[in-house]
């Protein structure tokens, strides 16, 4: 009787086909049917605590048990592009979760459906519904494994929802917002420009998750350009890109992040740009998103920068001080819910979160990362949350050097200039509105930015 003989790859390892072998099934596939599900449920569990839910929905979820073959394990992949997705980028993290549920100690094989023998392919065990309840709790013959250490996030599903708007993103939200519900452009290709960091990746998600919902799974797709260069490659090696070509060309809506990557690989980039004509022809949407605006990008030809120009551009700025504010403070509420976890208080206050967005003009990326530096800084490393902690913080993101207080002549000399007045008017006795208000503000800011105090600073 004639079954199927897996050659172990490994983790990380190229897909093999399945061929035949005068082996009998009784030799092939362990006995132990009702172990090895209960073994993939733990990890899979693990896997959930370890990647977060956005991921392991996003990858881990769509890989099916099939069954152990050979003393292997082997896992189903929907096909070769999340085959080689999840091999590369999860591989080791799913062979070193299954080390630890399992005593026998065997591998892990990830394969893509096509590729896996139809005799094997019937054992298949239903991923979600048949080991759902084992997700919940840890399942009791493997009670005894090590727990993972729990993991503090405070990073939630990337949505148009709990996208910050403010003057500098405000036309790439709206668009992303028309795309999202549905609704036309005008426009086949639109591209979103802005420094790294701004929230262009946070707009593409947000697109993809409402369309998905609304829409269906099929309806759009999201890929980064390491995402889209992989699969390419991987399709040149076989000989065979039928698989990324059906992948982009039947979505409505395809998001491509990170488009300045492709453009220095001159056969990923013609790729590309075969697919966009293919799905602008169709009635299809295709959104870019760069660092660069198309007209800086020297690797595009005319034609493939005139097709881009052709539709609409929309440019996002670092954030302005009133958007920055905001987001320290969402960022703050995340953490300090995620701090909860483990019983932790952190709270930043008005004049800390004012004092993050007035000294430090960057992204909201490096924003995000002010916060957590604060917060690792104090709470997870047992000390008091105050100005202190903030300011390092801050020179932390500025490259470690203290901020150098301003000399009072400078401070006297800019607010001046900014009211209009001169610098022996304020320095004067004379208590007109016109003089006085300046005055004020100066020694305000003197206060503020100096160590002086106000006597030291009545006298200066």
């Amino acid at each position: 009787q004639n079954t199927t003989r897996f050659v172990s790859g490994g983790m990380g390892g190229a897909g093999r086909m399945a061929e035949p072998s005068p082996v009998s099934r009784a030799n092939q596939f362990s006995d132990s049917a009702s172990e090895v599900p209960a073994v993939w449920a733990a990890v899979r569990a693990t896997l959930r605590r370890r990647l977060g839910d956005q991921k392991f929905d996003a990858w881990i979820a769509k890989l099916d048990l099939v069954a152990e073959v050979n003393g292997e394990v082997l896992l189903a992949a929907s096909d070769d592009y999340q085959r080689s997705r999840v091999d590369t980028d999860f591989g080791h993290i799913i062979q070193q979760a299954w080390d630890q549920s399992d005593p026998n100690g065997r591998s892990v094989r990830i394969e893509a459906r096509s590729r896996i023998a139809p005799e094997v392919l019937d054992l298949v065990q239903p991923a979600a519904e048949a080991i759902a309840h084992d997700e919940d709790g840890v399942v009791e013959d493997f009670a005894d494994v090590d727990a993972e250490p729990v993991e503090i996030s405070a990073e939630g599903a990337q949505t148009l929802e709990n996208f910050l708007v403010g003057d500098s993103n405000r036309i790439a939200f709206g668009l992303a917002r028309r795309l999202a519900m549905g609704a036309g452009v005008e426009a086949n290709v639109v591209t979103i420009v802005g420094p790294h960091g701004v929230g262009k990746s946070h707009l593409l998600k947000g697109i993809e998750q409402a369309l998905k919902a609304t829409r269906g799974e099929q309806s759009c797709l999201y890929m980064s350009s390491e995402d889209f260069t992989v699969a390419f490659v991987d399709g040149v090696k076989r000989k065979d890109t039928s698989d990324l070509r059906t992948l982009v060309r039947r979505a409505k809506v395809v998001l491509l992040d990170d488009f300045q990557f492709i453009c220095s690989k001159p056969g990923t980039l013609v790729e590309f740009f075969s697919h966009l004509r293919a799905i602008v022809s169709h009635g299809g949407v295709v959104v870019l998103a760069a660092d660069q605006t198309p007209a800086l990008i020297d690797q595009l030809d005319e034609r493939m920068r005139d097709e881009i120009h052709g539709g609409v551009i929309a440019q996002m700025e670092l954030p302005e001080r009133n958007l920055r504010r905001e987001i320290v403070r969402a960022k703050a509420d995340a953490v300090s819910l995620a701090a909860t976890a483990i019983d932790a208080e952190f709270h930043l206050t008005e004049e800390w979160i004012d004092l993050l967005a007035d000294r430090l003009p960057a992204s909201g990326r490096a924003l995000h990362g002010a916060v957590r530096n604060v917060y690792c800084g104090t709470v997870l490393a047992g000390k008091p949350l105050d100005k202190t902690a903030v300011e390092k913080s801050i020179q932390l993101q500025m490259g470690g050097a203290p901020a150098r207080a301003p000399k009072i002549d400078t401070i006297k000399d800019v607010t001046a200039k900014a009211y209009g007045v001169t610098k022996l008017d304020l320095e004067s006795a004379c208590r007109k509105r016109q003089f006085a208000q300046p005055r004020q503000f100066a020694m305000y800011l003197s206060r503020q930015l100096t160590k002086c105090s106000y006597p030291q600073i009545g006298r200066m």
